[in-house]
């Protein structure tokens, strides 16, 4: 008998969805292989070598010029919003809907940034700078309506734990500053909420459950913008 066969079906089922979950964590490792690419393309290797001396140079371009279109996308639907003489609220679904519009026609980048992580990467400070692009944009919303007075500042609901007044007091002291902390906690919870709805969107998990993805998008983004203290009322001149 051999040690499969005295295996109970139980135990060999296990065994089977184990070793089947490792072939798919394989196939998801990224290759890079900077000789088959430029082979691929008809680029000269050495060329390729120079332009990306280190193992992980390529993939850091290829996070910056992912940041930086998306970070692009959000800057311009809010300008759209903007020049259209729009409120705080449609400055917000303007950005939300140029992260989404980004996103849906690049969802190989999209996924590269806000998937999972590459194991063994660990990415630049640069990235990080150019990552905060699209963020920043939603934040402006958020500052100049409260240096506007067309903020709400609700207390937070539920009340701030100590471990989540640890976690606003982090980002006040960063990208968030100047913001009050309930803003602030919302923010956070709101820009998560975002991302899983994209992403949502972008691995077609979206087609079941709304009829009209693009109306279901804009109605959550908008009630997100409420939730952070937005309103429809457009600034004093």
């Amino acid at each position: 008998m051999t040690a499969a066969s005295a295996l109970d079906d139980e135990q060999a089922v296990v065994r089977i969805k184990e070793a089947a979950l490792v072939r798919l964590a394989v196939r998801r490792e990224l290759n890079l292989d900077l000789a088959a690419l430029a082979g691929a393309t008809g680029v000269d290797p050495a060329l390729a070598r120079a332009w990306f001396p280190q193992s992980d140079d390529l993939l850091t371009a290829l996070v910056l010029d992912a940041y930086a279109g998306m970070g692009a996308g959000a800057e311009r639907g809010a300008a759209e919003a903007a020049a259209a003489d729009g409120s705080p609220l449609d400055r917000w679904l303007g950005g939300c809907r140029g992260i989404r519009r980004w996103a849906l026609d690049h969802p190989d980048e999209y996924t590269l940034i806000w998937g999972p992580p590459v194991p063994g990467y660990e990415a630049p400070p640069e990235t990080m700078v150019v990552g905060a692009r699209a963020v920043i944009t939603l934040l402006t919303v958020l500052r100049d309506a409260y240096q506007a007075g067309s903020l709400l500042v609700r207390p937070a609901e539920p009340a701030l734990s100590e471990g989540m007044a640890r976690n606003v007091a982090g980002l006040a002291a960063g990208l968030l500053e100047g913001l009050p902390d309930p803003a602030i906690a919302r923010m956070l919870t709101v820009w998560t909420q975002l991302h899983g709805m994209i992403g949502f969107e972008v691995h077609n998990h979206i087609a079941g459950v709304a009829a009209d993805p693009a109306a279901f998008f804009d109605y959550a983004a908008e009630s997100m913008g409420i939730h952070v203290g937005l309103t429809a009322q457009k600034f004093r001149s």
